[in-house]
């Protein structure tokens, strides 16, 4: 039963936010993210950006805020600290990984080999980010459930939910 609402709980968030982001956020954080990241790239030399495909990726936002929106006994100022922190990480992760595949169809004048190589890691980095993030700002929360999952009774060891509950309320 727990896990029937545990997965009506992410269904309850996600459908809302994927819509919000369909309808409107793919755009507006699309013309944040070039007012934004262009003085970045000019630093670097990068005179445009041709994110194609790499728009895409920007996405990877509603996973880690769906994450940071559900996982339990989280305090609100872990929660809401670790989700500005994590946002800031994303952009610029994203700023890396727009840098790359602008570069890799600038060299390449489409995907070679060559180019593959290069955009398969930074997709993964992007790929991988939110859910590192969660990993890093949910800890007690992972270790906890991944303690579960381990132990042979499937219960919590002695002291791991009250060392776990202690950590949580001093953020």
């Amino acid at each position: 039963m727990r896990i029937l609402l545990t997965l009506l709980k992410i269904v309850a968030v996600s459908a809302p936010l994927t819509w919000l982001w369909i309808v409107w956020g793919r755009d507006a954080y699309g013309e944040l993210f070039q007012v934004l990241a262009l003085p970045i790239y000019g630093l670097l030399g990068l005179t445009e950006i041709v994110p194609t495909g790499a728009r895409d990726r920007f996405i990877n936002y509603l996973p880690f805020l769906i994450l940071m929106l559900i996982t339990p006994r989280l305090s609100w100022r872990r929660r809401l600290g670790g989700t500005v922190a994590g946002f800031v990480v994303i952009f610029l992760v994203h700023v890396v990984f727009v840098y790359v595949a602008t570069q890799v169809q600038a060299d390449d004048r489409g995907l070679t080999a060559d180019g593959f190589i290069r955009i398969v890691p930074a997709n993964a980095l992007s790929d991988s980010v939110p859910f590192v993030l969660w990993v890093v700002i949910a800890r007690d929360f992972v270790w906890e459930s991944v303690g579960r999952v381990f132990s042979p009774s499937g219960a919590p060891r002695a002291g791991d939910e009250a060392a776990g509950t202690a950590s949580d309320s001093r953020d």
